[in-house]
């Protein structure tokens, strides 16, 4: 079974070189959705006593940009001996192919009912709300990513997810 540290490696393989929106290496991105994403599990599991596992929770936290910003594939996660629950995660996780309104892959990763996958979004959403990540001519960022983490955090609770 795969490990948190093999994650880490598969993402900072796969996205070598690449700089994300606020000018960091897209790791630095990746690290911190992973952390809170992990705190946001462990809450669930620990406080609310929800069947989760964090392990995997920070595993596909790791991996949630590698199908959509890289060339790796769901394939190359399975043969890198990543659980069927953290494909599935990164898979929810991943920009369809085709073009989809924001708000409505929202509602599709809502309407999936995997708590894993929306503490992970809840996790990358608030980081997308970092002021250093929103340009400052892009107000209708800030207000698309404020709505989804409302709708996100709803929608953990409504799954019996008590934190932040």
């Amino acid at each position: 079974m795969s490990t948190i540290f093999d994650a880490h490696t598969f993402a900072l393989t796969a996205h070598a070189g690449q700089i994300d929106k606020g000018g960091e290496p897209c790791m630095r991105h990746l690290e911190r959705v992973a952390n809170a994403a992990l705190a946001r599990a462990g809450h669930a599991r620990l406080i609310d006593g929800l069947d989760i596992d964090p392990m995997r929770v920070m595993q596909a936290a790791l991996l949630h940009d590698v199908l959509e910003d890289t060339p790796r594939t769901a394939g190359d996660l399975r043969a890198a001996g990543f659980s069927a629950e953290v494909v599935r995660t990164v898979t929810l996780l991943t920009k369809p192919a085709a073009r989809t309104a924001y708000s409505e892959r929202i509602t599709t990763l809502i309407g999936s009912g995997d708590l894993a996958a929306l503490l992970v979004k809840m996790s990358d959403t608030e980081d997308n709300l970092c002021p250093s990540r929103i340009p400052n001519n892009a107000a209708f960022l800030r207000e698309r990513y404020a709505t989804a983490f409302a709708r996100l955090k709803e929608a953990a609770a409504a799954s019996g997810y008590t934190g932040r």
